[in-house]
C-alpha cells in the first residue's frame, strides 16, 4: 500500500478506537490498536526506503494481492512491501534507530494478543495503558518521519 493509504487507514482505525470502551470492547479495541500500529510501521518502513510501497495488499510473507486492470486482485509473489507483523517478512536491511523503537513498541502490543484475545485472559487497565502508550509511540515516530 502507498503511504497515504496507510495514513487513511490509521485515521479510520483511530476514529473507531475512540468509540470503543478499551476494557468492555477489548478485543475490537486491541485489533484496531494493533492494526493502526502495523499501518504506522508500514508507512514508516516505506518512508525510510526499507520496503516498497507498491499498490498491493499483504496476504502472507512474500504473497501480495495485486490489483489487475479488470479490478480483480491476483495473488502474486513480490519483494517485501507491507509487513504483517514484526519479522513477517523479515527486513534484510538494518533498521534506523527510530524504526527499531517502533518495532519494539509493536512487539509490546503483540505480547498481549495471545493471552488477552486468544486465550481469554481478562485485560486490565494496565494492559490498555501499555498498549495505548506503545501505539502512541508508533504514531509519534511516524509523524516525526513524515514531517521531515
Amino acid at each position: 500500500m502507498h503511504i497515504n493509504a496507510h495514513l487513511l487507514k490509521i485515521s479510520r482505525l483511530q476514529r473507531s478506537r475512540s468509540r470503543l470502551d478499551p476494557l468492555g470492547d477489548f478485543e475490537l479495541w486491541f485489533w484496531a490498536t494493533m492494526m493502526a500500529g502495523t499501518h504506522a510501521l508500514n508507512a514508516t518502513l516505506h518512508h525510510a526506503g526499507l520496503t516498497s510501497d507498491h499498490h498491493a495488499f499483504a496476504m502472507q510473507p512474500g504473497v501480495y494481492l495485486v490489483p489487475q486492470p479488470d479490478g480483480e486482485l491476483t495473488p502474486t509473489l513480490c519483494a517485501a512491501g507491507d509487513v504483517l507483523h514484526i519479522g513477517r517478512p523479515k527486513i534484510e536491511r538494518e533498521l534506523p534507530a527510530d524504526v527499531q523503537r517502533m518495532a519494539k513498541a509493536m512487539e509490546t502490543i503483540e505480547t498481549y494478543r495471545d493471552p488477552c484475545v486468544r486465550e481469554g485472559q481478562a485485560p486490565t487497565p494496565e494492559t490498555v495503558a501499555v498498549c495505548d502508550e506503545a501505539l502512541q509511540e508508533c504514531l509519534s515516530i511516524l509523524r516525526h518521519r513524515i514531517s521531515e
